[in-house]
């Protein structure tokens, strides 16, 4: 399915702005609709106003506390001046982030983030985006955008990290479209050869071959590093743009507890990855 539905989940925070940047080089080649979503729970200054308080002062709180959104969108929209004002479009949602975020990915063809940064220290919980947990929960592929990512996802190469399992089948299918505007795509495993259990007479190599994609294989050895660290090292290694992935085939509760592929890699990635669940 070519991409024309675009969302980027923006809040301003620098893995979102690089993300913005992505998202409107993908709606630029692929001639799509950008939407930019700002989900925000409520600030700690709504918080305050009580049922007690005369509405002239709700009405002030509520302004001041509103005031960052419109700031928001006119960020968004000076980062997208080159998008036709009839493909571009904004959302302000309030209530639970990771929830809004979710439910509004599943209405596009992909969902553009940044990647997940601390906002403790800057009392700005309630716009933080957890990318990896979008990925699960909207069942939607999902681009990162780490914050000091330069440069363009096409034309470039390419790491399909390739274990034959079901979330890695579609992730290879939901970036099936970005894949096939690569100059290569590398089909990497690791302690196993990408071929391993293929059926006779088909294998993932043959399905990129036929959408005209330049494919070569890898090999990654066993070390004593983790498989998250073996793939964002090579990654780096080859100068690839787009690390392509799937996500959660071990629980979500079991990574974020004991640590896995998914959960580390929305974390540690330098480059852009493609998620799917």
């Amino acid at each position: 399915m070519t991409i024309k539905n675009i969302l980027v989940a923006y809040n301003g925070l620098p893995g979102s702005n690089t993300a913005l940047r992505g998202a409107v080089l993908m709606q630029q080649y692929y001639d799509a609709h950008l939407t930019g979503l700002f989900a925000h729970g409520n600030p700690v200054l709504s918080r305050q106003m009580k049922p007690w308080m005369p509405k002239k002062i709700q009405e002030a709180i509520m302004s001041v506390a509103d005031s960052p959104n419109s700031d928001m969108q006119d960020k968004f929209s000076e980062t997208c001046a080159n998008v036709p004002p009839e493909k571009l479009h904004w959302i302000d949602s309030g209530g639970s982030v990771q929830r809004t975020v979710a439910r509004y990915a599943r209405l596009f063809d992909i969902t553009v983030l940044g990647m997940h940064e601390s906002t403790l220290e800057q009392n700005l919980s309630h716009i933080d985006i957890y990318p990896d947990r979008v990925t699960f929960d909207s069942g939607r592929p999902v681009i990162i955008f780490p914050a000091n990512f330069e440069g363009s996802l096409f034309g470039k190469r390419a790491v399909l990290a390739w274990d034959g399992g079901r979330a890695a089948a579609r992730a290879l299918a939901d970036a099936m479209q970005i894949l096939k505007a690569e100059d290569e795509v590398e089909i990497v495993s690791v302690g196993r050869s990408p071929l391993a259990d293929s059926l006779p007479g088909i294998d993932v190599r043959t399905i990129l071959d036929r959408h005209d994609v330049n494919v070569t294989l890898t090999e990654l050895p066993r070390s004593k590093k983790s498989i998250a660290d073996t793939l964002v090292n090579h990654c780096d290694t080859v100068g690839a743009s787009l690390l392509v992935m799937g996500a959660y085939e071990h629980s979500p509760l079991r990574e974020g507890l004991i640590g896995g592929v998914t959960h580390d890699i929305a974390l540690r990635a330098k480059i852009p990855v493609l998620m799917s669940h």
